[in-house]
């Protein structure tokens, strides 16, 4: 899958995520002008009508969570993040789980508001092939260990200090979330916080991590 393969679908699916849930759905503005002025592009109607064709097992209840469910798995173009400690880590490098894709800044209330149901996600989930992944965007690593020395969350957190590798996923606004297969493919996204420790999440949480 060609980057602008991976554009053109993250575009149509990020059209329709904002305007199935602007009525009700809260989130911080965009990070990059470029990537927020894009429109959906002509094709992208092709991407829209495949998804309720052939649609994968899962796709019904993520959609009724409010998810974008993308067609079929779409490859990611491959980026980099830092741990708190300095260490590079690429986003495909948990290969083998399922992955919670956050992208997050801790100047964002409605990031800050999902954060502590993704705490009790990463705490359920413990022991399954599932991950949480949060990525704060354009923001520096002090910043980040303030906002943690009193918001004392343990799931796994990286930085995107510039940016950059960040705009492609939440170029129209944070929180932004991906969910991710075994083998680092994105499946589904939702743009705007949730809540990500209700029973019915879990449950499903729980089956992509046996199933994928």
């Amino acid at each position: 899958m060609k980057k602008t393969s991976f554009r053109r679908a993250m575009t149509a699916a990020t059209s329709l995520v904002i305007l199935a849930t602007a009525a009700f759905v809260s989130g911080c503005s965009n990070i990059k002008a470029d990537i927020a002025k894009e429109t959906v592009p002509a094709d992208a109607g092709a991407i829209v009508e495949t998804s309720t064709t052939d649609a994968p097992w899962y796709s019904e209840r993520l959609e009724k969570m409010g998810f974008f469910v993308f067609p079929s798995p779409e490859p990611l173009p491959p980026f980099s993040v830092r741990t708190l400690s300095g260490a590079d880590v690429g986003v495909g490098s948990l290969g083998g789980k399922v992955v919670l894709l956050n992208f997050w800044a801790t100047w964002c209330p409605p990031c800050k508001s999902e954060m502590p149901s993704i705490q009790a996600l990463h705490e359920r989930m413990k022991g399954s092939a599932f991950e949480v992944m949060a990525i704060s965007v354009a923001e520096r690593p002090s910043t980040v260990r303030d906002f943690l020395s009193t918001n004392p969350y343990t799931f796994p957190i990286y930085l995107d200090e510039s940016g950059d590798a960040s705009a492609p996923f939440a170029g129209r606004g944070i929180p932004t979330t991906f969910l991710l297969d075994k083998q680092g493919r994105a499946i589904a996204a939702v743009i705007g916080a949730r809540s990500y420790d209700d029973p019915e999440t879990l449950a499903l949480f729980r089956e992509l991590a046996e199933r994928l």
